[in-house]
């Protein structure tokens, strides 16, 4: 076979491994525990020679869930304010939160709504009651994902980047033969 069958191989197996990998983050998340992604990482790095091409690939793919997660956070803290903005008269400054869901009380909010609007009834209050606490309960789990997933990013860049410095320390030592050489390893 030529050395084009050989990287298109190459290619469907990383893109492969990748899609195995995704399939195990997910089933982490579901978990909620990161041990399953953490073997398969272990299985690549114990490969002579290490899958470095294939982990930077991993890495690359949870930054984007990472960012996706990031996201769909902050999507369900705005959406929660305006529902409140615009259904029950009240303003927050989005500016201010932070850590939009981390300080946000239910029954704080259900007497602020009672207080301002004296027709708040039952009904609304129920509705209101549900939404935030799905909010909440939301937001809770996407800080759970977003927080092992910057695990697992964090724990995979950084096998990337000592294994590329253990080759480059390698290669250097090969490549030469002068006094420098003889202190890299």
């Amino acid at each position: 076979m030529d050395d084009y069958g050989i990287g298109l191989s190459s290619l469907a197996e990383l893109n492969y491994m990748r899609l195995e990998a995704m399939d195990l983050f997910e089933r982490c998340l579901t978990e909620g525990k990161p041990d399953v992604l953490i073997a398969f990482i272990e299985r690549q790095i114990s490969q002579d020679p290490p899958r470095i091409d294939l982990l930077r690939e991993v890495a690359e793919d949870l930054h984007q869930r990472l960012m996706g997660l990031h996201d769909y956070y902050l999507e369900i803290w705005g959406h929660t304010l305006t529902t409140l903005d615009n259904d029950f008269g009240m303003k927050f400054d989005r500016k201010s939160a932070s850590a939009p869901f981390n300080r946000f009380e239910v029954e704080g909010i259900i007497r602020q709504v009672r207080d301002k609007n004296p027709r708040f009834n039952g009904q609304e209050e129920s509705m209101l009651r549900k939404m935030l606490d799905q909010s909440v309960e939301t937001a809770t789990q996407l800080r759970l994902d977003i927080g092992m997933t910057e695990r697992l990013y964090v724990y995979i860049s950084d096998w990337v980047d000592g294994l590329n410095a253990t080759i480059a320390r390698r290669y250097w030592a090969e490549g030469r033969k002068d006094v420098y050489a003889s202190g890299v390893h």
